[in-house]
């Protein structure tokens, strides 16, 4: 019985200190979505990103062996949606990558890369 109790105990201390822990983390960034598709020799390029009430700047690049051909930004709060669209060659590969900050804060997405 005294067994049970400690654990008890032991539980709900950790269950308290959780919020705390959670609460000195890193800030939750979340890119929703980051799409690359292909109509024929144009490349489709959309973004969406999010975080609840904070200020957001982003930049969604699409890439080439290396250099940025196209790019297109946008701000806002809360949530901010970026579409593009460009020229590609067909048999190549591409790679979109969405970056910026969230109220100061950097983020960048894992990159999104396909052949047209």
């Amino acid at each position: 019985m005294k067994r049970i109790i400690a654990v008890a105990l032991a539980l709900i201390i950790v269950l308290s200190l959780t919020p705390i822990a959670n609460a000195a983390g890193p800030k939750r960034i979340t890119v929703a979505s980051a799409s690359l598709s292909f109509s024929g020799t144009t490349a489709i390029c959309s973004a969406t990103i999010s975080n609840l009430n904070k200020s957001i700047s982003a930049t969604m690049t699409l890439y080439h062996n290396g250099s940025a051909i196209a790019s297109w930004s946008g701000s806002g709060t809360s949530v901010v949606n970026l579409d593009g669209s460009c020229s590609v060659t067909k048999g190549q590969t591409y790679t979109l990558v969405v970056s910026g900050t969230v109220d100061g804060d950097s983020f960048s997405s894992a990159p999104v890369t396909k052949t047209c």
